[in-house]
C-alpha cells in the first residue's frame, strides 16, 4: 500500500525562486524572475523545465530565460492550433447537419432509432437531448430566442449544430449509423474510413480543449492513441501525430496557412524547443510537407 505524503507546504516567490537557483537553474535577473513568478504560476512553469533536468538537478546550460521562452512558444503554438482546429469544426458541422437533415429532416436528431441501436447509443442520445434542451433554454442567442418564442424551442440541426462543442460533434458522429457516417466522410475526406476519421474528431477535440484551457502542448503525451496506417510512422501520443491530422482534415490553403506559422514558430524559438519532445525527428520538414 502506497504511503500517503503531506501536502507540501506554502512558499513565497523568492523562496521559489531560490530553490530552482539552488537546483542549478541560471537567473540572470532576479528582480525580472519574481516578476514572471508573480504571472506565471510556479508549477505552470516548471512543467516547461521538465526537459532542462535530470532528477531534481538542472542542467549546466538551463536557464530561467529559457524556461520563459518556453511557456512563450508553447501560448503561441496553442493560438495556431486553435485557429486550424476552428476550420475544422466549423467545416464538420456544415456536412454533418447537412448530410443528417437531407437523410432524416431538420428535426431528425431529436429521435434515437436515427442513431446506433446499442445501449451506448441510446445512453448518448438521451443525455445529448437533455443537454441541448438545457442550453436551449439557458441561451441568449438571437437565433435560439426566436426558436424558443416561434418553434416551441425545435430548433432545426443546422441551428442545433451552432450551440455544440466539438466534443458533442465528435459523439454525434460517434454514435450515428455506420452508412451515415460513411457518407460524410466519403464526401469530406474521400478515402478516409468512418471509424478513423471518429478517432481523429475525439483526438482533435481533446487537442482543442487542450488549448482553449491553456494547458502544455509541448514535450506532452497525451492519454489518447490516434489511429494511423501502419505505413504512417509517428508517436501515435505526441504533437506530431495530430499536427498530421490537421494536415489531412484541411483544406489545402488551410494547411498551408497552419504550415507557414509553424515553421515560422519554430524557427523563432529554435534556440530553446527540441523537435523531439513534440514527436518530430529527423528531416521533419520533409514529412510534415
Amino acid at each position: 500500500m502506497s504511503s500517503v505524503h503531506t501536502p507540501k507546504v506554502f512558499k513565497t516567490h523568492e523562496e521559489q525562486l531560490e530553490i530552482l537557483k539552488q537546483r542549478g537553474l541560471k537567473v540572470d535577473d532576479d528582480t525580472e524572475a519574481l516578476n514572471t513568478l508573480k504571472k506565471i504560476n510556479y508549477y505552470r512553469l516548471t512543467g516547461y523545465m521538465l526537459t532542462m533536468k535530470v532528477n531534481d538537478e538542472f542542467h549546466s546550460d538551463a536557464s530561467f530565460n529559457d524556461a520563459v521562452r518556453l511557456h512563450n512558444f508553447d501560448e503561441k503554438l496553442r493560438r495556431i492550433l486553435l485557429r486550424a482546429i476552428e476550420s475544422i469544426e466549423i467545416s464538420f458541422k456544415a456536412q454533418l447537419a447537412y448530410s443528417f437533415a437531407d437523410t432524416y429532416g431538420p428535426l431528425g436528431y431529436l429521435y434515437s432509432e436515427n442513431f446506433n441501436h446499442d445501449e451506448k447509443s441510446e445512453n448518448f442520445h438521451r443525455g445529448f437531448i437533455e443537454k441541448l434542451s438545457k442550453t436551449i433554454m439557458n441561451s441568449s442567442d438571437l437565433f435560439v430566442v426566436h426558436h424558443r418564442n416561434h418553434y416551441n424551442s425545435q430548433l432545426p440541426i443546422w441551428g442545433a449544430v451552432e450551440l455544440l462543442t466539438m466534443g458533442n460533434i465528435s459523439k454525434f458522429y460517434k454514435n450515428m449509423h455506420s452508412k451515415d457516417k460513411k457518407a460524410i466522410s466519403k464526401s469530406l475526406y474521400n478515402g478516409l474510413s468512418h471509424a478513423v476519421l471518429s478517432n481523429w474528431l475525439e483526438a482533435i477535440t481533446i487537442l482543442r480543449n487542450t488549448c482553449a484551457h491553456y494547458s502544455r502542448v509541448y514535450n506532452k503525451k497525451f492519454a489518447f492513441s490516434i489511429r494511423l496506417s501502419q505505413k504512417i510512422k509517428l508517436n501515435n501520443s505526441k504533437l506530431v501525430s495530430f499536427i498530421y491530422i490537421l494536415k489531412i482534415l484541411l483544406p489545402e490553403h488551410e494547411w498551408s496557412r497552419f504550415l507557414n506559422s509553424f515553421l515560422v514558430l519554430t524557427e523563432e524559438y529554435d534556440d530553446v524547443i527540441e523537435m523531439h519532445h513534440m514527436g518530430f525527428y529527423d528531416n521533419w520538414k520533409e514529412y510534415i510537407n
